[in-house]
């Protein structure tokens, strides 16, 4: 019903902009809340930020082994941003919180083992729940060095231009959002410290620590452990060819995790029954180049335009279930002068199982590589309202099941 709903709203946009002025100063507002009664004008006096935003997907297999059925989902993320100094604290002092509500179900992964709808796999992949997934303090000790304290949603951290996104925003398919090869050691939501270094207030260096295992519907301190730690590193280079910025990153994980070769992760859901013997293996690495290049910028808005991207990965293979991952994609974050702030995007990936898993499940599954290619737009019908389509065509990693597609519609209203 809600679903239906939001379509009845995207159809009355045209009628929308025939009223008045003063009307149509609700439809141009960046946020349906607008100032919220002067609340926001009183956070924005101390330093602070308040930002709900609320997605439903009604989505789902429409093709392939699945149950062949649209389902509804969604979830309510909350965003809230303090800058220490203005709060009346002291200097570089930051504060950064995301909650996040998940509902309903959207999930049909027809023996994919990548979800292909990143956005309801956090807190969890399941149930109506709720959990601050990210919650961290950061200390600028001056315009080029920051360390960031706290429990890290590593989603938001993969964010990029055309990558990234959390499943509400571009690509739903986790394989374009979070890498998967990275789901074994870094969790969804943990506790860590950052230490990043910056240039001309880019991105140039990160090296950190994670809890390979905390849990992200608590706070995660009773669940620390020394012996299952996650070392992590990054170093990016910034490119400007032929006038247009492009950035190529470099990185890499290593973990002292302890885990089976096919237990479930938070990123994945690898398949499991009868005959599955799964085996215990200690430590886990993997490294990684990623890349994004502007193709076109608009000239009155440089964050806007066309890009490619790329990333490739490998891993040790066990207990990591892939080997090697890579996305190749175009993407835009502004389509036209006519569409400046709708979003389009075509990738494919490929996921190469490891070789263990493969020979562990061989006498319950035949098991495969697992690639695909998926489609997305998505239209500003308001500043504050989107309205897109999704549409997913994978070959599973169970060789027995068809190749399936998944399809659907994605809204998101920000307050």
């Amino acid at each position: 019903m809600k679903s239906h709903l939001l379509l009845v709203l995207a159809a009355l946009a045209p009628f929308v902009h025939a009223q008045s002025d003063a009307e149509t100063s609700l439809w141009s507002q960046e946020r349906l809340g607008g100032d919220l009664f002067g609340l926001r004008n009183s956070l924005g006096a101390c330093g602070m930020d308040l930002r709900l935003e609320a997605t439903n997907f009604y989505h789902g297999d429409v093709d392939g082994s699945g149950p062949e059925d649209l389902e509804f989902g969604g979830k309510v993320d909350l965003f809230f941003a303090m800058d220490g100094q203005k709060a009346g604290l002291w200097p570089g002092l930051f504060l950064n919180i995301h909650g996040e509500y998940r509902y309903g179900d959207a999930s049909a992964q027809a023996g994919a083992l990548t979800p292909v709808n990143a956005a309801l796999i956090s807190p969890r992949n399941r149930d109506d729940v709720f959990a601050f997934t990210n919650v961290v303090l950061t200390q600028a000790f001056s315009e080029s060095v920051l360390l960031s304290v706290g429990k890290f949603n590593t989603i938001d951290l993969a964010d990029r231009n055309f990558l990234g996104g959390r499943g509400t925003e571009r690509f739903m398919n986790t394989s374009f959002v979070a890498p998967p090869i990275a789901g074994r050691i870094v969790p969804i939501s943990t506790l860590g410290a950052i230490l990043s270094v910056l240039d001309e207030g880019k991105p140039l260096f990160n090296i950190g620590v994670l809890d390979s295992r905390s849990p992200e519907t608590s706070s995660g301190f009773d669940g620390l452990d020394d012996d299952e730690m996650t070392f992590l590193a990054d170093y990016t280079i910034h490119t400007n060819f032929g006038g247009l910025p492009g950035t190529h990153t470099i990185g890499g994980s290593y973990s002292t995790i302890n885990a089976f070769s096919i237990d479930s992760s938070d990123y994945l859901r690898p398949p499991t029954g009868p005959g599955v013997i799964p085996t215990r293996q200690g430590d886990s690495w993997y490294v990684s180049y990623t890349f994004e290049q502007y193709l076109c910028q608009w000239a009155d808005d440089p964050s806007k335009g066309w890009g490619v991207f790329g990333m490739l990965a490998w891993s040790d293979g066990n207990p990591n279930p892939f080997e090697y991952s890579a996305v190749l994609g175009l993407g835009a974050n502004g389509v036209c002068a006519a569409r400046p702030d709708d979003s389009f995007g075509l990738g494919c990936f490929w996921n190469g199982v490891s070789g263990s898993l493969k020979q562990t499940v061989r006498p319950a599954a035949r098991v495969q590589d697992e690639y695909g290619v998926e489609l997305f737009y998505d239209a500003a019908i308001f500043p504050w309202f989107r309205l897109g389509v999704d549409v997913q065509w994978v070959r599973p990693v169970l060789a027995n099941n068809d190749d399936a597609i998944f399809a659907g519609l994605r809204s998101r209203i920000i307050f």
